[in-house]
């Protein structure tokens, strides 16, 4: 997908890394792609080092690897690890070797979706219903952003996920400037006031309000 919002366009460094402190490292306008990837081989000699008990495929979009279930399955087979899945749901990958997945919906209205992402919302919404009736377990997030993805919208994300599962869990992120728009950061406050509306519809709801620290640990929420 092509979103408008996304930090991918402020710079090339995953900010849910505990090393990529928010505002530590040089970010770019035009965050440029790396040069090449890594065999999946140099991959797996890096996390020897590790030896992870976590694994966390994100990225752009992990599910777009051709390559998904023989990473997913050597992580599983090497480390006995948890592989969880962070993604826009758009496309659904093998799950054999999956043990989570977080699906970010970015709005369920058509119209919004299709203008901010580029892409129908149809897709995801019929992937989120297979991830539910899956073996994985499944959490769902999305980003307030002002003057965009207002509260409104949040509240119908939540009753369409009500619709499938109310236990789902759902987490309510805030916006970070990124990309050539002149959306505001998302205050904690809105924040509080979405969690609060759509918990009338969701059994499981939270939301990060922008603390660092939140943000540095927020991965650890979906296993």
């Amino acid at each position: 997908m092509s979103c408008h919002g996304c930090l991918c366009k402020e710079g090339i460094y995953d900010h849910l890394l505990k090393e990529n402190r928010l505002g530590n490292l040089p970010q770019t306008e035009n965050a440029f792609k790396p040069r090449r990837l890594l065999e999946l081989d140099e991959v797996l000699a890096r996390l020897d080092e590790l030896k992870p008990q976590k694994v966390f495929l994100t990225g752009e979009e992990a599910s777009l690897d051709p390559n998904y279930a023989a990473i997913t399955r050597a992580f599983h087979e090497r480390y006995g690890c948890k592989n969880v899945l962070y993604t826009n749901g758009f496309k659904m990958p093998a799950l054999g070797d999956t043990d989570a997945v977080e699906v970010g919906i970015k709005a369920i209205s058509e119209e919004l979706h299709q203008w901010y992402t580029e892409r129908s919302v149809e897709p995801i919404k019929q992937n989120f219903i297979r991830y539910a009736h899956s073996e994985v377990k499944l959490t769902a997030a999305s980003i307030l952003i002002p003057g965009l993805v207002e509260i409104d919208e949040i509240e119908r994300i939540a009753q369409f996920i009500a619709g499938v599962n109310p236990d789902i869990p759902y987490f309510v992120l805030p916006y970070f400037p990124a990309g050539n728009n002149s959306w505001r950061k998302t205050s904690p406050y809105e924040v509080a006031e979405a969690v609060e509306r759509v918990s009338r519809y969701l059994t499981n709801v939270s939301g990060c309000q922008g603390v660092e620290q939140e943000i540095l640990h927020e991965v650890e929420r979906v296993v």
